[in-house]
């Protein structure tokens, strides 16, 4: 090879940045489709508790998680959706996968409606026995989460759109829709508060937004596929996406199970108030996974894609995807670990951060290994292994709830803190095992990938103890990530935008 010549790894790499130039600009728009809406619910929470109060936020609190369980009624369908659209798309056969999208979208909408009813009853024997309410409060709480039960078929239809929409990478104006309606999430209650003092008013914007949201949807879904609109269901082909689905569904129950259940057992065993005190820093940690959720949404169709024809294509996504996540990620959970006091003090004022700080610094140290850990899921599920993910759910609910349950007893709050942390780390270290294990051609990545993970768990250990080593430790993961972790022709890339933007 000549003096200057680039090496195979190189042209190889360059190659490649074609594909993840095309997903990190889905990812852009993915990112501004949930910044926006999360700067809005960090403005708008303080309001809310103020107006609704510590027990009636509580309860709020419970309603968006229950939006987010109402995902388990999609049974797997709408990733199945989007692998099934993006391999008929890589084989040239796209049309052949109308009849089967249109049937789950209409087998998603009846599940959902089945689902709400039995969470509707769920619902109101959760309330009226066992929230620890004024029976007027018990009351309305009860018609509040019942009304929200009726925006169940709405979410999950609108899960097995947003996997059309992933497929075909029509980001953009999907999150066009999100913003303003994602936004009224929060905003809506606001509005409505002065007017109607009443969780069910609050709870009925909710619904709304849901509804207004489908519409959109759906009329994206049919411009990015035409074929829809002439499409008759094919019943015969459910069978496909079920036997995909089917183990998505069980990591789909276990997942808002572990990610949940925590604050309904502090609900229940401590206070709703108590409840509040947890789900805010909990919910401030989950806003943390807006960058993995923009990446593997428009990561996923790619690499369900790739993994079969361009195999190098998989894994490059898969690496470059978890060092984007690490390096986004990893500053946010330095300042939830090692600054959560002033931080909510800030925030929410000196009261509610007594309660909340402990717990915010506890979650803070899971908080980047959560985000990691959609990396190796979303590839286990793209090279057609959901199964792999289902059992790992099944097997981390087993010591998982009474791990929860003897901690809260013993630690109240920070306990149930605790049982989180520990329980994402050693997921995702598992997953990522697997991924190893199960598709070896990650094996040649997990060398520039694991020893940036070592340093980023060496600066959060470090967080809480001292800042300055904790800042000598991620500016060693600065160095390990550039040195290692990227390629010489990725450095040579980012080198030469780096210097292009500096340009006047």
């Amino acid at each position: 090879m000549s003096a200057g010549s680039p090496s195979d790894e190189d042209t190889g790499s360059r190659g490649r940045l074609t594909a993840t130039q095309t997903v990190a600009a889905a990812t852009l728009w993915n990112l501004l489709g949930r910044l926006g809406p999360m700067l809005v619910a960090i403005a708008a929470t303080p309001f809310l508790i103020i107006g609704l109060g510590d027990a009636r936020f509580g309860v709020f609190s419970l309603a968006l998680s229950l939006i987010g369980i109402f995902g388990v009624f999609d049974f797997g369908f709408g990733r199945a959706i989007t692998r099934l659209i993006a391999e008929r798309l890589a084989d040239g056969q796209e049309a052949e996968a109308a009849p089967a999208v249109l049937t789950g979208l209409a087998a998603m909408t009846l599940l959902g409606a089945a689902g709400g009813l039995v969470l509707a009853g769920f619902a109101r024997w959760y309330a009226l026995s066992l929230l620890d309410l004024p029976p007027d409060l018990a009351h309305e709480v009860s018609h509040a989460l019942m009304l929200l039960c009726a925006s169940a078929p709405l979410v999950v239809l609108n899960a097995a759109l947003w996997g059309v929409l992933s497929a075909y990478q029509r980001f953009g104006a999907a999150n066009l829709v999100n913003l303003p309606i994602m936004a009224l999430y929060y905003l809506g209650p606001l509005a409505v508060l002065p007017f109607a003092d009443s969780l069910v008013a609050v709870i009925a914007v909710l619904v709304s937004c849901r509804a207004i949201m489908t519409v959109c949807y759906a009329w994206i879904a049919l411009g990015a596929m035409p074929a829809l609109r002439t499409a008759r269901p094919d019943w015969g082909a459910l069978g496909g996406l079920a036997r995909f689905g089917g183990w998505l569904t069980v990591s789909n129950l276990a997942w808002p199970l572990l990610l949940y259940i925590d604050r309904f057992v502090i609900a229940a065993a401590i206070s709703a108030a108590a409840s509040a005190w947890y789900a805010t820093p909990f919910d401030l940690i989950l806003r943390f996974s807006i960058v993995p959720i923009a990446i593997m949404q428009s990561g996923f169709p790619a690499m369900a894609a790739s993994y079969r024809q361009a195999p190098e294509v998989a894994v490059q996504l898969f690496r470059r995807g978890s060092l984007a996540i690490l390096v986004a990620v990893i500053l946010p959970s330095l300042l939830t670990t090692g600054a959560a006091l002033p931080l909510l003090t800030l925030w929410l004022g000196a009261p509610f951060a007594a309660h909340a700080a402990p717990v915010l610094q506890i979650l803070g140290l899971g908080a980047l290994f959560m985000c990691l850990d959609t990396v190796p899921a979303g590839l286990l599920d793209a090279i057609g292994r959901p199964d792999v993910n289902a059992k790992l759910a099944v097997a981390s609910v087993l010591p998982a709830v009474p791990l929860l349950a003897l901690l809260v007893a013993l630690a109240g709050i920070e306990g149930a803190a605790t049982a989180w942390s520990l329980r994402v780390i050693a997921s995702f270290a598992l997953r990522l095992w697997l991924c190893a294990r199960l598709y070896p051609p990650v094996r040649a990545e997990m060398p520039r990938l694991l020893p940036a993970l070592v340093v980023a768990l060496l600066a959060l250990a470090l967080a809480p103890i001292s800042w300055p080593a904790a800042g000598a430790a991620l500016l060693l993961g600065a160095v390990v990530v550039w040195r290692r972790g990227l390629t010489h022709a990725e450095r040579s890339y980012l080198a030469g935008r780096l210097a292009r933007a500096q340009k006047p």
